[in-house]
């Protein structure tokens, strides 16, 4: 998974994600942070999944590409659907989803 939102510092694209994610369900199972210059999701529910994003930049773009995942055992029936749901998120936030 790749995603791309215009340059601007991860505190600011973090806080829009959060702010997308506000009186959803997800709200209350997903942690989004920054780790080693990149973004790092949580999803707490029966287990822990992350998804780990490392960032690049390309002229006017940040570019976040998927480097590692973690998927909790109850979590796996559900991959599909969550990174669904956090792809319909993030273009909610100003992003875009390049590559799946």
């Amino acid at each position: 998974m790749k995603v791309q939102f215009s340059k601007q510092s991860n505190d600011i694209i973090i806080t829009a994600l959060r702010k997308t994610m506000e009186g959803r369900a997800l709200n209350d199972l997903v942690t989004i942070g920054e780790e080693n210059g990149g973004l790092l999701i949580q999803i707490s529910k029966l287990g822990t999944s992350t998804l780990q994003f490392d960032r690049t930049e390309n002229g006017d773009f940040a570019i976040f590409t998927l480097s590692q995942e973690k998927i909790a055992f109850a979590h796996r029936a559900f991959k599909d659907d969550v990174k669904s749901k956090l792809a319909h998120i993030i273009e909610k936030s100003g992003g875009k989803v390049i590559e799946s």
